[in-house]
Parts: structure tokens; C-alpha cells; sequence
């Protein structure tokens, strides 16, 4: 996985952070997850300080790798 990503993932703020969020919420509020982009992008941001989105990558990496 890509430095950057790892970054973004481990709460690293600057523009990778904003595309990444930007991106997110855009499609949480296209599924309707949230009603607005701003709520959505809190969801995102929530996501990615918790921690959640670093295990769901490892997770993936994981399953991947097999």
C-alpha cells in the first residue's frame, strides 16, 4: 500500500486528507448515508480518526495476500 495512503489512514492532515474526505463523502451521500456532503464528510473523517478505515485497509490487504 502506498506511503501516502498510509499517511492519510493514520490521520496525516494536509491535502491527501482533504481529496480522500472529499472523495468519501461524496460517495457516502450518493449511497445516502448521509443527508448532506458536509454530514458525510464527518462520517469520513470519523472513519479515518477511529481508526476503522487503517484495520478495513489491513483487512483487505489481508484477504488479498492469501
Amino acid at each position: 500500500v502506498e506511503p501516502a495512503i498510509r499517511d492519510v489512514l493514520a490521520g496525516q492532515a494536509g491535502p491527501a486528507r482533504e481529496i480522500v474526505l472529499l472523495n468519501a463523502a461524496a460517495a457516502l451521500w450518493i449511497v445516502q448515508k448521509a443527508a448532506t456532503l458536509s454530514q458525510a464528510a464527518e462520517l469520513a473523517a470519523a472513519a479515518i480518526d477511529s481508526g476503522a478505515a487503517r484495520d478495513l485497509l489491513a483487512r483487505l490487504v489481508e484477504q488479498t495476500n492469501r
